[in-house]
C-alpha cells in the first residue's frame, strides 16, 4: 500500500483479487517443509493466492519466508486462527487476510487496521448475520461438506450481498456445484493434491492437476 492508498481502498483491491482467483489453495501440513513445498507447487500453477493454517508447525516463519520470495505478487492468508494473539501474530508478520472456523470477533478491527482482510467462518443464518455485523469482508462456510451446495444456495437466497467462501469437502469436481449455488470462491484443501503424487513429490503432475482445477474454476 503506497502513501496515498487508504486502508480501505488497499482492502478492496486485497479483495478484488481474492474473489478473482476463484480458488484458494487451503495448506495444512504436519511440518512447515511439506507445507512449503506445496506452497510453491501451487505458486508454479499460477496461484495467486494461499492460505495456510495456524495448525502447520512454525507457520509464521513460513509465512515470512513465502512474502520474502514472493512480495506483493501473493496474497498470503492465514487460516484456522483462533485467538485474538494469532490475529496480531499473522497480521505481523505480514498477512494479506485472516479465516477462522468460526467468528472470533476481536480479529476483524484488527485485519483492517492492518489492511488485511477477515474471513470468519459461519454456517448457520444466525451465524452470517453475526459475521456480517462483526464487519467481514467475506464469510467462509464451514465444513462446506455437511450441508452441501444446497445450503449454501439456501444462504445465498437472504443474504445475496454476502460473499461467501465454502471451505471443507470442496473438490474439483464438485466445487462447480458450489459457484451455481453462489459460491464467490472456495477454499479446497485436503482435496487440492493427489495423495500419490503429493507423497512421490511429483511436480509435474500436480502443477498439471491445479492448472486443471483453476481452468475449471474459471470456465
Amino acid at each position: 500500500m503506497n502513501a496515498t492508498t487508504s486502508p480501505q481502498d488497499a482492502r478492496a483491491a486485497k479483495r478484488q483479487a481474492l474473489t478473482a482467483a476463484r480458488v484458494v489453495p487451503v495448506l495444512r501440513y504436519g511440518d512447515a517443509g511439506t507445507a512449503a513445498y506445496a506452497a510453491e507447487v501451487a505458486i508454479a500453477a499460477g496461484c495467486t493466492t494461499l492460505e495456510l493454517t495456524w495448525t502447520i508447525p512454525g507457520v509464521i516463519d513460513l509465512v515470512k519466508a513465502l512474502r520474502d520470495k514472493h512480495g506483493d505478487r501473493l496474497l498470503l492468508g492465514l487460516g484456522t486462527v483462533l485467538t485474538e494473539t494469532q490475529a496480531r501474530d499473522a497480521l505481523v508478520a505480514g498477512v494479506d487476510f485472516l479465516v477462522s472456523p468460526g467468528l472470533v470477533p476481536e480479529m476483524v478491527p484488527l485485519a483492517h487496521a492492518a489492511s488485511a482482510l477477515c474471513l470468519p467462518g459461519a454456517f448457520t443464518p444466525s451465524e452470517v448475520i453475526q459475521a456480517r455485523r462483526a464487519g467481514a469482508d467475506m464469510v467462509k462456510i464451514f465444513p462446506a461438506e455437511t450441508g452441501g451446495p444446497s445450503h449454501l444456495a439456501a444462504l445465498k437466497s437472504v443474504f445475496p450481498d454476502t460473499d461467501f467462501c465454502p471451505t471443507g469437502g470442496v473438490t474439483e469436481k464438485n466445487m462447480g456445484d458450489y459457484f451455481k449455488a453462489g459460491a464467490s470462491l472456495v477454499g479446497i484443501g485436503s482435496n487440492l493434491y493427489d495423495k500419490a503424487a503429493f507423497a512421490a513429490r511429483d511436480t509435474a503432475a500436480l502443477v498439471a492437476q491445479i492448472f486443471r482445477i483453476r481452468e475449471a474454476a474459471h470456465a
